[in-house]
């Protein structure tokens, strides 16, 4: 085998392997959760895909939290705080890479 035409494979056989990889970073998101209210209200944040997949969650510390690897996607956002009553859900869209932000008031 000639070395441009082996070159040529190994090239072909690298780029299989990068799709091939899982957990890829371009696959999930970081969702970042902040919970505006006076007292920095404590609670779980839930968002449930619309299209009835997975759902992921997030218990705040002072007020917010992150969830790690949410796949892009439509998906409703609740905010239950410990205290009690929760907020409506609300639509959002999750972006397939990097970080989003969701600002959410407690109820």
């Amino acid at each position: 085998m000639s070395r441009s035409l082996r070159n040529l494979c190994l090239a072909f056989l690298f780029g299989l392997l990068t799709l091939a990889l899982p957990g890829s970073a371009l696959a999930d998101a970081l969702v970042v959760v902040t919970v505006e209210s006076p007292s920095h209200a404590e609670g779980v944040v839930t968002l449930t895909a619309r299209n009835g997949g997975q759902a992921f969650s997030c218990t705040t510390q002072h007020g917010s939290c992150s969830i790690d690897g949410v796949p892009g996607g439509h998906y409703a956002v609740i905010f239950t705080a410990t205290a009690g009553g929760a907020t409506d859900a609300r639509n959002v869209m999750i972006a397939p890479a990097g970080r989003v932000e969701l600002h959410l008031t407690a109820p």
